[in-house]
């Protein structure tokens, strides 16, 4: 990684940020024509019964991850070289994903522009604290944070409240473009429901709808929180950030099975998309596995990667993330301490 500390990854990224639109058109294809027949597929199970239509809605969640790597490609401009294409296909990805396009594209792109930085948190990521900063909360705020960060809450409850509720609301940084974002896919979101209700029937259209973008949510949510959050993922004030460190060093590399990479869209391969976020998701495995000096990044596996679930504050001292027991020893260390020196 200190290979790339200089310009030289500037010129090497460079090569890889040319969108190809015969990959991009086949990527739409077999991404949202899978899904539409993923809803054939289902209709046709929940005949049988409705707990085989969620079991299906599984195999659909895949493609609903791939389409929202689509959106989320279309909001960085690295899908098509043309705004016309990328906005249309956005919003269209934005639709099935529940996602406002410009409202999201504004609050992700503020997520790369600070990512690590401790002073410019809040927009875009998990919410994340120093040890510090937590000792001074009040015992409300203290169970706020704890209950934001509890993985069945953020799991469980983040599909719902996240995807289902929260977008479908302006915010008050929003401006005209992102609020008329919001509008245009809720209204889309209705004729949606109208159209699939009419095909499908009301009863199976929501229980497919529901379990397809909670499940697709669930996922999505767990591999952002564990590409940012992992023990030695990067953190440092202004004074002391480095784009290239925050990149590299805070965000990981989640190896996955080819199958479950193809899914997401390779943003496993998250320390390069960081690095230049405007290499398409068909580059970024080339753009890592031909140059050495982005070979080296934290890397994480299924399995390793659940240990990040019990991670909570920030260890400032320490330069790591540490989890809630480990921060009750160190508070009960301190106190000894000073009763020792009191004494």
């Amino acid at each position: 990684m200190e290979q790339a500390a200089n310009n030289d990854w500037k010129k090497v990224v460079k090569q890889y940020t040319t969108p190809s639109r015969s990959k991009s058109i086949f990527q739409l294809v077999n991404s949202i024509g899978p899904y539409l027949i993923g809803w054939a597929v289902g209709y046709q199970a929940y005949k049988i019964h409705p707990i085989l239509a969620i079991l299906t809605s599984l195999i659909c969640t895949l493609f609903f991850l791939r389409i929202f790597i689509i959106f989320h490609d279309c909001g960085h401009g690295s899908f098509f070289k043309t705004k016309k294409w990328r906005t249309f296909w956005g919003h269209v990805c934005g639709v099935i994903t529940f996602t406002p396009y410009w409202q999201w594209t504004r609050t992700h792109a503020t997520h790369h522009r600070h990512t690590g930085n401790l002073d410019k948190r809040g927009i875009g990521d998990v919410d994340t604290a120093t040890i510090e900063e937590y000792k001074n909360f009040s015992k409300i705020r203290k169970f706020w944070y704890m209950a934001k960060r509890n993985p069945f809450v953020m799991l469980l409850g983040g599909p719902i409240l996240l995807f289902m509720l929260q977008y479908r609301f302006t915010m008050k940084e929003d401006g005209p473009r992102e609020r008329r974002s919001v509008y245009l896919t809720n209204i889309l979101l209705v004729l949606k429901a109208v159209v699939f209700s009419q095909i499908f029937g009301l009863e199976f259209y929501l229980v497919y709808e529901f379990a397809t973008v909670f499940f697709g949510a669930f996922f999505g949510i767990y591999m952002f929180y564990v590409q940012h959050q992992f023990e030695d993922a990067y953190w440092s004030k202004s004074e002391n950030w480095s784009y290239v460190d925050a990149c590299l060093k805070g965000s990981s590399f989640l190896k996955l099975p080819k199958i479950l990479q193809w899914g997401t869209g390779n943003i496993g391969f998250h320390h390069i998309h960081h690095l230049s976020h405007r290499i398409p998701n068909y580059y970024l495995e080339k753009a890592h596995n031909e140059n050495k000096m982005f070979q080296s990044p934290p890397t994480l596996t299924i399995g390793s990667s659940l240990k990040s679930l019990n991670l909570v504050l920030f260890d400032e001292k320490n330069d790591k993330m540490i989890t809630y027991k480990e921060y009750r020893q160190l508070r009960h260390h301190q106190v000894e301490e000073l009763k020792l020196a009191e004494a």
